[in-house]
């Protein structure tokens, strides 16, 4: 009952977006998707209809995201896809993603930022995961998390790094710090920051952060995910950001490479 409205609402999330952006297609759009996965006797066939609908509302949700960030039909997408429970895809903890939209106290430093994107130039956030390593005869070791905050183009790099690990009920049964195969969203972390560092006109500052937090990973994939903490929601995107160097780590690793 609860898949089947579940599947309903992603359906029905779909077409609304749908209806949003392409209103001269709306009535025919909708009514072939949804016959699909209404008409069909074979469950496989349902299936596929409803992981299909799921994969157009997510990026969808990614597009309006970037596009359309005061659209209505981002909080809805945002909740039917929290509630299609769908399978855990390991793409949404591949390398780094950017904030989007947001809200909640998200949503003020989304506001800060484009405040001073309008004076200085591209300002964005993010975090950039590694998920623990999938050979089974490897030692278990929680994934890497760092936090970015980008400023003034780049002049400005604020990090934080740390580790996290799924909470009890979403971890592996023989590897703790791994997602367990059949996991599925809404899935929750605890995630301890050890560190940050902030970098200004080509210096490295450190910076006292530390302590442990959690955070939630409603739906994701390859296109979009979408993200809680104690700050509110976002809707992240696949992000270009690649980790700061500075000249005595570039240094260290030549070093490094010649021994």
């Amino acid at each position: 009952m609860a898949r089947a409205l579940a599947a309903t609402a992603v359906r029905s999330a779909a077409a609304r977006v749908l209806s949003s952006r392409h209103r001269a297609r709306r009535a025919t759009a909708a009514r072939v998707v949804v016959a699909r996965a209404s008409s069909s006797s074979s469950s496989q066939t349902d299936d596929f209809a409803v992981e299909h609908q799921r994969r157009y509302l997510a990026s969808q949700l990614a597009s309006l995201a970037r596009s359309d960030p005061s659209s209505a039909s981002i909080p809805e997408a945002i909740a039917a896809l929290e509630r299609a429970r769908a399978p855990v895809d390991l793409a949404a903890f591949d390398g780094a993603w950017e904030v989007a939209w947001s809200e909640g106290t998200m949503a003020w430093r989304a506001l800060v930022a484009s405040a001073v994107q309008a004076i200085a130039g591209r300002c964005r956030a993010g975090q950039a995961f590694t998920l623990p390593s999938s050979d089974s005869s490897s030692s278990s070791a929680p994934g890497e998390a760092l936090n970015f905050a980008e400023l003034f183009d780049g002049a400005v790099v604020i990090t934080a790094r740390g580790v996290f690990r799924p909470k009890p009920p979403f971890a592996d049964a023989t590897r703790c710090d791994a997602i367990r195969a059949d996991a599925r969203y809404p899935i929750a972390f605890d995630v301890q920051i050890d560190g940050g560092d902030a970098r200004v006109a080509g210096k490295r500052f450190d910076l006292p952060i530390c302590g442990p937090g959690e955070f939630e990973v409603l739906y994701g994939d390859e296109c979009v995910r979408v993200f809680r903490s104690s700050g509110g929601v976002a809707v992240q995107v696949p992000s270009d950001w690649t980790p700061p160097r500075d000249a005595e780590e570039e240094e260290e690793e030549e070093e490094e490479e010649d021994s």
